[in-house]
């Protein structure tokens, strides 16, 4: 039996760029929207609460400009941890001054001082 199609909008609340047939990026406020090749200055847009795909579609059929939206990569999204390289969320992950920890890397390197310091100790 084959799979059901999946709506679009089925999965995460991705975060998108808009990108224009020549590369460009969505830039700009709710009053004045431009493209600019600058992708510093690109709206990020959450593809589902923002109906990115919907108003993307309707766009195109009413004046047949042809936009596409693209996933923000995760690395710029997410945090990695500098011991175990993983992602998370930005409120995830702890930085001790020089290295950014997650919750468990973090627990870990607290536990080793402590082991260190009781095997120094007459």
């Amino acid at each position: 039996m084959p799979l059901p199609a999946r709506d679009l909008n089925d999965g995460p609340d991705i975060k998108v760029l808009i990108l224009n047939a020549k590369g460009q990026y969505l830039a700009g406020d709710r009053t004045h929207w431009f493209f600019t090749e600058d992708r510093a200055a690109a709206v990020v847009l959450h593809r589902r609460a923002d109906h990115v795909l919907e108003q993307l579609e309707q766009l195109r059929k009413s004046e047949g400009v042809v936009l596409k939206a693209v996933p923000v990569p995760l690395q710029e999204i997410y945090e990695t941890c500098d011991r175990c390289q993983e992602l998370f969320m930005p409120f995830m992950v702890f930085f001790d001054g020089t290295r950014f920890l997650c919750a468990e890397c973090r627990s870990r390197a607290a536990r080793r001082p402590a082991r260190a310091e009781r095997r120094r100790e007459p």
